[in-house]
């Protein structure tokens, strides 16, 4: 199942925007090449995109976040933390053999990435606002 974006996932901040586009593309790129027959490239581009684009974007936001003075910062970087958990468990699971690994991980991504961005990144967007930084 695809996630497609739309402006209940925008934040306001265009930066953020864009990475979070790019997040949802990743996500995207593995169903995408699981269709056209493609597993290994899906899976092995969904695991590096995941692992290694998230910690970027990431980085990205909660910087911006403590520019801003961000009261909920703390509790971000611990939700951030434990996607870059749940990621890394499942790639170890899939190199071990367990071949429901990236499928839950690809659900776990679609749910964390619109429940994430729609709710909760949108409230920094909101918080930056309303500051009139």
């Amino acid at each position: 199942m695809r996630l497609k974006w739309n402006e209940e996932l925008s934040t306001g901040i265009p930066q953020m925007d864009e990475q979070h586009r790019k997040l949802i593309d990743i996500l995207n790129q593995f169903y995408e090449a699981i269709e056209k027959g493609e597993k290994v490239q899906g899976i092995e581009a969904l695991l590096r995109g995941a692992e290694e684009y998230t910690i970027y974007h990431f980085s990205s936001e909660e910087k911006f976040m403590e520019e801003i003075g961000y009261p909920e910062l703390e509790a971000h970087r611990k939700a951030h933390q434990n996607l870059i958990n749940e990621v890394r468990s499942a790639k170890e699971k899939h190199e071990q053999g367990d071949e429901k690994a990236i499928r839950e991980l690809a659900a776990f991504l679609l749910s964390w990435l619109y429940t994430h961005i729609a709710k909760t990144d949108r409230k920094y967007g909101e918080f930056y606002r309303l500051k009139g930084v």
